[in-house]
């Protein structure tokens, strides 16, 4: 029995009311390999991201995904609570324990805010709290909805690098991104 990962999306439709939003979209990935799902606003890149991840249906089409170690999500918002500290939001996302903590922490810049309100935490700051667990993941399936934006420079390349290196250990990786990165993959547009 195969135990690699793998995702395999087969003439994936969907449709609001009469209206299609995409048609027979069909793609396979296995271990090692990148998505980039490009498309204009409203063309439906998140959509298929939810319909991936098994929160939306798609109308017609077959979707099959073979994960041993699951999958880490990242969508548009950042799931961290305005009202607890970085420190605090660490610990809830079960964190605080990984090997690696504190050196993602010192690449991200976040080691002087442990102790700050997440709400007084810019946009981009708050993003690279949320990045945390992608950094400090442990599943072979990473799916990114605009992981780019509110990042600076330097953390636009950190982050690319990263994934990278994510696909040379055979992990698979389905990412949205108007920002242009430097991420090996093949484009599937939806516009």
């Amino acid at each position: 029995m195969n135990t690699d990962p793998s995702v395999i999306a087969k003439k994936i439709s969907y449709k609001i009311n009469d209206n299609k939003l995409f048609h027979d979209l069909s793609f396979c990935l296995n271990k090692g390999k990148a998505l980039h799902i490009c498309g204009d606003n409203g063309s439906g890149k998140s959509t298929l991201i939810r319909i991936i991840l098994g929160i939306t249906k798609q109308t017609k089409g077959e979707l099959e995904i073979s994960s041993t170690k699951g999958i880490s999500y990242l969508g548009h918002k950042n799931a961290i609570k305005n009202y607890l500290s970085v420190e605090d939001n660490i610990l809830l996302m079960q964190l605080h324990n990984h090997k690696d903590l504190n050196r993602y922490i010192e690449i991200l810049n976040l080691k002087k805010y442990l102790d700050v309100l997440v709400a007084n935490l810019s946009f981009g700051q708050q993003k690279k709290l949320a990045l945390l667990r992608i950094f400090l993941n442990n599943s072979d399936i990473i799916i990114l909805d605009e992981p780019f934006v509110g990042l600076d420079n330097e953390t636009q390349k950190t982050l690319s690098n990263f994934l990278n290196e994510q696909l040379e250990n055979n992990k698979i990786l389905i990412f949205t991104s108007h920002i242009s990165c430097e991420i090996n993959s093949e484009a599937l547009n939806i516009s």
